[in-house]
């Protein structure tokens, strides 16, 4: 939990955008590509992961993850360009997140097979704490210093997790013990249909979640609130996210799961739909936590329900359907970001957000995830 409380930074970006918009002078697209190539290596690394969690000890790979992450940060403080922004953040930064959260996602998952749920729910929960926590941090390093000593704390608590956690992994004496899994193309035609259908509902489910999280701040700014209040709008999905990890998470191991894989989507669906009507500053903070809430919950059932359904083989499925969250990473922030450039304003993509979040309850209620 320490560890994807750390790397949770990353879903406090919003934060960066309009800062990084006027000291880089550039627009508000190409910002967002910074975030979003950033969850592309969060993806690949998630993607390929399994294939080393058995090859170093745990607590080794804890210390060298968050001290790379580290090092990128270093990078991005020093950037006077994106390129150099691309490859401390995006790169540097992205890649080791992807290792640290799906490490220590299937690792707390086969450590605690008796409240998976719960015990996967809370790793997802502190990842979303950690965005709350340092959008408060890097909004007052700025607001104070800098956007380079906001990179600069960031780097610090990084070297600070490296040690920490990999103490406390030592001393734990946990470990990832691998189960060989099916040679690749060895699945059955249903198998495969069913990774398609997890991969569709996924990415659907996620989109919303991404895209808002990616903007929060710009959004509440768009709706004429002031700069206090946005950046507490991306600290309320944080906390929606948190609270929903931790709550789907238990909740997850005495319910049936389509009862969450359908209802959530619909949660998020409708809450977008509010937030490009309403215009008062109180709802519209409650707007983002229902957001939050329902990103928040998702990703903590999809590990769980992926976990259930293909057992062993769970660790290498969740992988490839994990490229889903990879692929909205990429497209919905960015879409935003073009949008916001054509339009002056988010209610375009709110909208699409919002169809496509009802995509996901659609395509799991015909595809009947049970087993």
């Amino acid at each position: 939990m320490m560890v994807t409380f750390v790397l949770g930074s990353v879903h406090a970006f919003s934060v960066f955008i309009v800062p990084l918009e006027a000291q880089l002078g550039l627009p508000r697209s190409e910002i967002s590509l910074i975030y979003s190539f950033a969850l592309v290596s969060i993806t690949l690394a998630v993607l390929s992961g399994y294939r080393i969690y058995s090859l170093i000890p745990a607590w080794l790979l804890i210390l060298l993850t968050c001290s790379v992450a580290a090092i990128g940060m270093l990078v991005a403080a020093l950037a006077q360009g994106w390129w150099t922004l691309f490859i401390g953040y995006s790169l540097f930064f992205g890649i080791s997140n992807g290792i640290g959260y799906g490490f220590t996602l299937q690792l707390v998952g086969r450590e605690l097979p008796q409240i998976k749920g719960f015990a996967m729910g809370a790793v997802t929960a502190s990842y979303a704490v950690g965005s709350i926590i340092f959008a408060k941090i890097f909004a007052l390093q700025i607001a104070s210093e800098s956007i380079t000593a906001a990179f600069y704390a960031l780097s610090l608590a990084l070297f600070g997790c490296a040690v920490l956690a990999s103490l406390l992994m030592w001393s734990s004496q946990a470990s990832y013990t691998h189960e060989d899994s099916l040679p690749s193309g060895s699945e059955s035609p249903v198998e495969t249909r069913i990774i398609c259908l997890f991969w569709l509902a996924y990415m659907f489910s996620v989109f919303a979640g991404l895209m808002v999280i990616g903007h929060a701040a710009g959004i509440a700014l768009s709706k004429g609130v002031s700069i206090g209040l946005s950046v507490w709008s991306a600290m309320m999905i944080g906390i929606g996210s948190a609270v929903g990890g931790f709550l789907a998470g238990w909740l997850v191991d005495r319910w049936p799961l389509p009862r969450f894989l359908v209802g959530l989507p619909l949660l998020s669906a409708l809450s977008l739909g509010m937030l490009v009507m309403v215009e008062s500053p109180v709802l519209l903070v409650g707007l983002f936590y229902l957001v939050g809430f329902s990103y928040g919950s998702i990703i903590a059932i999809y590990p769980v329900a992926i976990s259930n359904y293909f057992g062993e083989q769970g660790p290498m499925v969740y992988g490839r359907i994990f490229t889903a969250w990879g692929f909205a990473g990429l497209v919905a922030p960015w879409t935003a970001g073009l949008i916001y450039d054509a339009f002056s304003g988010y209610n375009s993509a709110l909208i699409i957000a919002s169809v496509i979040a009802v995509l996901s309850a659609v395509t799991v209620k015909l595809s009947h995830f049970e087993r």
